[in-house]
This record gives structure tokens, sequence and C-alpha cells, in this order.
């Protein structure tokens, strides 16, 4: 399995993107064809059309919402890989996942920027990998921008995941996707 690069990832997750979007223009398309096609038989009924009709915008529903979720499994798929890019191969005995429960509840505490940065410093400094890990994670996931550098430039392998694990989150969140896919995966207009 290659290691997931930025790069990589803007390419594949937009190229996924817009594969998400084509398919969905696709399914209104032959929506608007075939309402067409109904409304235009002149040997259907009014209420032989309205049943047709109704029945075509229940199966092309089905299809968006099904298009939505191959997108949203995709997604979540892709950062799941990413973020185990991200946290590297873990021992699991229990000592290891004791000390990596410990330093995920003394990293959590950390609120002051400062007080990250001297705590991840001294972690460095110790080699102690799983603290640094968890105040590199929580100083990712809560925005301190130079802890997660810090902690990127004393482990450069997670770099490049930790960039790709950004780019997929500011790419599949936020009111720009949402609105986005509110219209991609819109019913077609009637």
């Amino acid at each position: 399995m290659s290691k997931t690069t930025a790069a990589s990832v803007e390419r594949d997750l937009n190229s996924a993107l817009f594969g998400y979007k084509d398919s969905a223009a696709a399914i209104k398309a032959a929506h608007a064809s075939a309402r067409k096609e109904i409304q235009d038989d002149p040997m259907t009924s009014d209420l032989a059309k309205r049943e047709k009709l109704a029945d075509l915008s229940t199966q092309t529903r089905i299809k968006l919402d099904g298009i939505k979720a191959e997108q949203q499994s995709y997604i979540s798929g892709l950062r799941d890989k990413i973020e185990r890019e991200f946290r590297g191969n873990q021992p699991t005995d229990a000592a290891s996942v004791v000390s990596r429960r410990d330093a995920a509840d003394r990293a959590r505490r950390l609120t002051d920027r400062q007080e990250a940065m001297e705590v991840l410093n001294d972690a460095i400094a110790n080699g102690d990998a799983d603290l640094a890990h968890a105040i590199g994670n929580r100083a990712r996931n809560t925005a301190m921008i130079d802890v997660a550098e810090a902690y990127q430039a004393a482990f450069p392998t997670t770099a490049e995941s930790a960039e790709a694990l950004s780019y997929v989150e500011a790419n599949t969140s936020g009111a720009a996707f949402n609105m986005s896919n509110s219209i991609t995966f819109s019913a077609p207009l009637e």
C-alpha cells in the first residue's frame, strides 16, 4: 500500500467529487428526458401520467441518494486511510495502549497554546512519541497551528499525511461543500 501524499489526495479527491457530480447530473438529465417522454405520450391518461411521474421521481431520488452515499463512503474511507497513515503502526500490547490512552487524556486537558507547545517540546526531548503524537493530533484538531507545525517538524513522516488530511477536511466539510452537495443531490426540478 502506497503512502498517501497531499498531491495524490488533491488529484484523486477532486476527480472523485467531480465524478459523483457528473453521475448525479446524468441521473437528472435522464429524469428530465423520461419526464418529457411521459408527459408527451398522447396514449396515456392524466392519472396514469401522474402515477408514472411519481414513480419516476421516487426512482430518481433513490438513485441520487445512492450516489450521495457512495460519495460519503469514499470520503470516509479516504479520511480513515490517511488518519491511519498519520498515526503510523502502533503496538497493541497492554502497556502501549495504556500509554496512548494516558497521553491522549493529558493532551485533551491542554487548552493553552503555550502550555501545549511546552509539553510537546518536553515530550520530543524525552522521546515520548505517544504524548507528542497526542499533542500533535490535538493541536491539529483545535487549530493550534504552530504546535501542529512543531510536531510535524519533529516527526516529518507525518507531515505529508497531516497535509493530506487537512486538504480532505477543508474540501469535504463546511458551508460551501454542504451547499454544493445540496444542489448536486437535490431532486430535479418538476
